[in-house]
């Protein structure tokens, strides 16, 4: 394939992306997860997501990022999932933070310190 016509393909897709957005589509959501030592970081893009509309739960050990739409009648409000990420053993749960902030949604998930090099010895019983 000639370089031109890759620029073309790649011109192609994005104008799609653009039209179907438009047309009541929905754009795709850029996500990274960070893994560092002390916390995991998770960075969404969400382009024409408002942050009223986001919604972040855990399930277990899973992490949902919901986008919520209303319907056509403005009655009820429906989620439209965008992602699933499944979560570390190690995580804090009760101590995940989430900001928004110039169009990006910013979650960090502390890791327990105790998970980390835990160590206990354990007892055994004669019977």
């Amino acid at each position: 394939m000639k370089a031109k016509d890759r620029v073309l393909i790649k011109n192609l897709a994005a104008t799609a992306e653009v039209v179907n957005t438009i047309n009541g589509g929905m754009a795709s959501p850029v996500i990274s997860v960070f893994k560092g030592t002390l916390e995991w970081t998770i960075n969404a893009r969400v382009p024409g997501v408002s942050p009223e509309n986001l919604k972040l739960e855990i399930k277990d050990n899973e992490l949902y990022i919901f986008q919520m739409i209303k319907n056509g009648f403005g009655e009820m409000e429906l989620p439209y999932m965008l992602t699933m990420i499944n979560l570390s053993n190690r995580i804090e749960l009760d101590a995940i933070t989430a900001e928004y902030e110039n169009g990006e949604l910013f979650i960090v998930l502390p890791l327990d310190e105790m998970s980390d090099g835990f160590f206990r010895e354990i007892e055994i019983v004669k019977r």
